[in-house]
């Protein structure tokens, strides 16, 4: 991806989609598999009793290997619900992979209604993020609708943020706000980056 530091957020999602896209699902099922490998052998991973996953839509790295893993281990597991009306996600936790799962909003995959139990996030020790782009100061690039940036913001108590992501995905610096926090830590196929985090 170009290095061109005087694009826009806008600008370099747009290109960042646009890579990812172009991606073969078997080259992005080999990416995502190789990621799962490298998160659940982090200590991050191990310590966790109590984990927030994003489930994956279609070019995302894939989570799907990564909760029936954590199921299976005996993990409590809290996947997002979105409601676009507020902008907002709420966590439900989610014990049946394939039995629970219904599609949502934006066409991914949340629990359905009957199945809905709702967990507040500060429970989670280790939240999984979805992310378009990243760099290597721990800054993602998401779709800029800010629903996981407003729901990490209401986390009373520090817990272990990874983004999951490609290594094609990283650009040299993200244009930061503000209000942008990095991650704590960022999962590729290659390898585990961790980050000193911010006061």
């Amino acid at each position: 991806m170009s290095s061109d530091l005087g694009r826009s957020k806008a600008e370099f999602r747009l290109a960042a989609l646009k890579a990812r896209k172009a991606l073969a699902r078997q080259e992005l099922a080999e990416l995502s598999e190789a990621v799962m490998m490298n998160v659940v052998s982090s200590n991050e991973y191990r310590a966790a009793k109590v984990i927030a996953a994003y489930v994956a839509k279609s070019h995302e790295v894939a989570t799907e290997g990564i909760i029936r893993h954590s199921l299976k281990a005996g993990k409590r597991v809290l996947v997002p619900v979105s409601h676009p009306e507020e902008t907002s996600l709420v966590f439900s936790e989610l014990r049946d992979y394939d039995g629970e799962l219904a599609r949502g909003h934006f066409g991914v995959r949340e629990p359905s209604a009957e199945h809905l139990r709702p967990v507040l996030l500060d429970e989670a020790e280790l939240v999984l993020v979805p992310l378009v782009a990243w760099d290597e100061r721990g800054y993602r690039l998401g779709y800029g609708k800010g629903y996981f940036d407003s729901a990490l913001a209401r986390v009373s108590k520090p817990m272990t943020t990874m983004g999951l992501g490609l290594e094609s995905q990283m650009l040299p610096r993200i244009p930061e706000e503000k209000h942008d926090v990095p991650l704590t830590a960022i999962a590729t196929e290659k390898r585990v980056l961790r980050f000193k985090r911010r006061s």
